[in-house]
Order: structure tokens, then sequence, then C-alpha cells
């Protein structure tokens, strides 16, 4: 009796098995998904403080302006250079910059640079970052009473631009023509693009670094001789 009986269990549970694995398959939506990779470098970041995280934010901050949100800036700029030489040469001179004529730009203004070489300088200069880390010389055991809190926010500041690039860069790839399936591509498809709030979350780390620059700078004073 018992043997039947637990085989009438046994099948019951198979038949019921898939019916209670779809209630509890968790359908999660793209803010789910940038909500979850937030908290994994919200805690990063508060178990390595914010000194230890500073090379990699600015070296990361550097990647994602020049080749993501302003994936044509350095053209630009090696135009301005370019174009402006002169005039620096004369004013460096003491002559009037104004009496010297611009050159025409060193590379067409309508050129775009490659995607795929904009992804790989980014992916470089993250692990630039991540090399000149390990020297910086502001590293440091996170003692101080803010340094852990900091941390928090730098490590989901810098998981946040490492997605949102990814994002972009896919969304740019799929416009152009391209695309593949499988799992990557489906969370690229699900997370979303929050470019728009990438300056002013940008701008907070920096008024942060100035905020810490300018009361620690009594200490450094001191500390080197300054006052007496």
């Amino acid at each position: 009796m018992f043997s039947i009986e637990a085989g009438r269990l046994f099948a019951q549970w198979l038949v019921l098995a898939p019916v209670a694995q779809a209630s509890i398959t968790l359908n999660l939506s793209g803010f789910a998904l940038l909500v979850i990779l937030l908290a994994l470098g919200a805690y990063w970041g508060y178990q390595q403080g914010f000194r230890n995280l500073i090379t990699i934010a600015l070296w990361t901050i550097v990647g994602y302006v020049t080749t993501v949100q302003g994936g044509n800036v350095i053209v630009d700029i090696i135009n301005r250079f370019w174009q402006n030489g002169p005039r620096l040469v004369a004013f460096a001179v003491g002559q009037d910059p104004d009496s010297v004529a611009q050159l025409d730009p060193l590379i067409q203004p309508g050129f775009q640079i490659p995607l795929f070489f904009r992804f790989v300088a980014f992916i470089a200069l993250i692990l630039l970052g991540f090399f000149f880390n390990r020297k910086a010389t502001w590293r440091g055991a996170p003692n101080e009473p803010l340094a852990k809190p900091l941390g928090l926010f730098v490590g989901a500041l810098i998981l946040m631009l490492w997605t949102n690039a990814a994002v972009t860069f896919w969304e740019e790839f799929v416009a152009g023509g391209g695309g593949f399936g499988g799992p990557i591509a489906q969370l690229l498809n699900t997370l979303p693009n929050v470019s728009v709030l990438m300056p002013s979350l940008i701008a907070v780390f920096f008024l942060i670094i100035i905020v810490l620059i300018v009361f620690n700078f009594p200490k450094v004073w001191q500390a080197g001789g300054g006052k007496k």
C-alpha cells in the first residue's frame, strides 16, 4: 500500500512540477536588471571604499565621455587644436592671435569613428584605470567615516557607466544592421538606456571630489609644512 501511495504522489508531483516552476519564474524588467547590477556595483564599492575606486572611476568617465557619449569628441579636439595652432604660437611669441588665419581641419568634420574602435578604446581605458589604480597614491584602507558610503555611490556609478556604454554600443550596432541572438543580446535589449542621467551623475562625482579636496586641503597644507 505504501509503495502504491508513494507512486501516486510521485505522479502528482510530475504533473504539478511544471506548473509550480512556471508560477515561480521571474520576469525581470529592464529596470529591475539595472537595479540588480547597480546593487552589485554598490556592494563592490562599499567593500573597496572611496579611495580605492577613484582611479577606476576617472578612467571610466574619460572613456565614457570620449567614446560613448561623445563618439567624435576626439576628432573635434584634434581639429580645434590643429586649426588654432598658429594662433596659439602667435600668442606665445607676443603677436596678435587675430592676425593669424586658422588652418583647415586636419580631419574632415563629417568623419565618423567606427563603432568597433570606440568599443575597443572604451575597454582599453577601463583596463588602464585598473592598471594605474594599483599604484595610486590615494589608495588606502576605508577607515574614514564616509569612505564606504561614498564608495557605495562610486561603485554603483562605475557599473552604471559600464552598463550604459554596453547598451549604447549595442543600440548603435543594431541600428547599423548588426545583431545576434542569445542571452547577451536579450540582456542588452532588456536594459534601459539611461544616457540622459549620466552627465548629472558624473557632475555629482566631481562635486564630491572638489568638496573632499577643499575640506582636506588644510590638513595637507599643514602636513607639508605650510603652517608652522
